[in-house]
């Protein structure tokens, strides 16, 4: 696996294990979000990952890949002398995005230089492909990530690092026109490496791209049918129930804002069920519990193939089976 975080800046040069100790006590105590790479010697790497200040988990980097250290050995592996530390703070957002880049599994890995006419060219390719990848784009000023989901999802999740900062965005498969020094006798060093659709993370990612537009949608439709006042009470509703939920998400007519971490697939769907299930409950009591349901499957058609049926795998199935029993949305 190749150094994603390159650019981080070590300002701590070969330190002992005490002063890393003291370094994470720091990012601890400061419920610092974001990662810390230490680089020995022989040039091996750990990324430490903090979670509001809480060591959430420590990989091992190697050429070819990357694995996550089991707690038990953190210490082992910490308790070395002459580490070169950096760290980087990150949204959350961003978090996400490297987790995917460290932790999907590699299925082909594909490297070689291309003009920015040559990767749009390969990217008109790449995402209709059905399995996604991580496309990592470098040059003597660029470090950027890209994950290509793949079935002609229009959204890329974007990560630019620049200037010792981590930049998240969204963007689309348009992309190498606005990278700089996009000319065409101007080269980017670029490495694909496609992976599993299957793999949980992946799902987790299209499961999360697929529930934000079906909310937006959710919302332009009880607006037409309650009105604005409703609308935004509807959305006052559901962002109490994510905030007392603790989770990092926030509703607005516009649909729902995820900075949310979610640590497995299982977690992410649940979430989305309960607040599926929390938007029947609370738009009801204004249209109807029968007109709330056909809303939610009439919203569901305007998506693609591809968005639905993996909202009706993890979402609209479980509340049919539900509904199959108990006759009635919770």
């Amino acid at each position: 696996m190749p150094d994603f975080l390159s650019t981080i800046v070590e300002n701590h040069q070969k330190v002992s294990p005490g002063f890393v100790e003291t370094l994470i006590r720091i990012q601890r105590e400061e419920l610092f979000t974001g990662l810390m790479r230490l680089r020995y010697p022989s040039d091996e790497q750990l990324v430490l990952v903090f979670l509001n200040g809480n060591q959430h988990k420590l990989y091992h980097l190697e050429e070819s890949a990357s694995d996550i250290i089991p707690r038990q050995s953190w210490s082992s592996y910490l308790n070395r002398a002459d580490a070169s530390v950096g760290s980087l703070a990150l949204s959350g957002e961003a978090l996400r995005l490297l987790r995917v880049a460290y932790e999907s599994p590699i299925r082909q890995k594909v490297d070689g230089n291309l003009s920015s006419s040559d990767l749009q060219h390969e990217l008109n390719i790449w995402s209709q492909d059905s399995n996604p990848s991580v496309i990592h784009v470098r040059a003597d000023d660029t470090n950027r990530l890209y994950l290509i989901p793949g079935n002609l999802m229009p959204f890329l999740e974007e990560l630019r690092f620049v200037a010792g900062k981590a930049l998240f965005g969204m963007t689309d498969v348009s992309f190498p026109s606005s990278l700089p020094g996009s000319k065409p006798e101007f080269t980017f060093h670029v490495t694909r490496y496609v992976s599993d659709p299957d793999h949980e993370l992946w799902q987790e990612y299209r499961l999360r791209h697929a529930f934000t537009p079906l909310m937006r949608l959710l919302f332009i439709r009880f607006n037409e049918l309650a009105g604005r006042v409703l609308t935004e009470r509807l959305c006052e509703q559901l962002s109490a129930w994510t905030r007392d939920g603790g989770l990092g998400m926030t509703v607005t007519g516009n649909g729902i804002s995820n900075q949310h971490y979610f640590e497995t697939l299982r977690h992410a769907a649940d979430a989305y069920l309960g607040l599926t299930r929390r938007f029947h409950y609370e738009a009801s009591p204004a249209v109807g519990s029968r007109m709330a349901d056909g809303i939610s499957r009439e919203m569901l058609l305007k998506l693609d193939p591809y968005s639905r049926a993996i909202l009706k795998r993890y979402i609209f199935d479980k509340i049919g089976q539900e509904n199959t029993v108990t006759r009635t949305w919770r």
